[in-house]
């Protein structure tokens, strides 16, 4: 019997295409063993696949498997990390805004001020493109989307330039460094 908690997990893994059995217990369980429970049963019954993440070791769940299973993870673990931190109002993977395709979209609020976030995992050897970004901000085509131009936040262990035009965060592919989000 899937339970109503048991959906909410299996959407949000329709969501974020992947999740890890410790950020699912963390975001929907009361306990990790409870988690792992649930997940064997969904398994076996074959409403969720999963498979080992080689450097954990630790189950991974999907629906239909995704190509970039570590890109996809790093997503989900910074949505995991940042929910415990603030009010998640909107959280969108893959938002599009003219021609540009951030990992995610994210409108929260923070000690009862709104902000709105652009998200990118670079996790592969290409240098990170902030120009696009760049771009958009000068031309002000953001202003047909949002009232201000959004932080960008990247996940990444790559150096990352500073933008004058807007703010840029860099947040560690481990989230080591995630309070970073509120200091300014």
């Amino acid at each position: 019997m899937i339970t109503d908690r048991d959906k909410k997990v299996i959407e949000f893994i329709e969501k974020f295409n992947v999740a890890t059995t410790n950020i699912i217990a963390d975001l929907f369980y009361p306990s990790l063993r409870v988690a792992q429970n649930r997940l064997k049963r969904l398994y076996a019954d074959k409403v969720l696949k999963r498979d080992r993440e080689h450097f954990t070791n630790q189950y991974y769940y999907y629906i239909k498997k995704p190509k970039q299973i570590r890109h996809n993870l790093l997503l989900v673990e910074f949505y995991k990390e940042v929910n415990k931190l603030i009010d998640i109002e909107v959280f969108k993977k893959e938002f599009e805004i003219e021609d540009i395709r951030p990992d995610g979209l994210m409108i929260y609020k923070y000690k009862n001020k709104k902000y709105i976030a652009f998200i990118e995992v670079q996790i592969s050897n290409t240098p990170v493109d902030i120009h696009k970004y760049r771009k958009l901000c000068l031309t002000e085509k953001y202003k047909k989307y949002f009232p201000v131009f959004p932080k960008l936040i990247f996940i990444t262990n790559k150096s990352i330039k500073n933008i004058k035009e807007f703010e840029v965060i860099k947040i560690k592919e481990d989230s080591e460094n995630i309070l970073t989000l509120f200091d300014k």
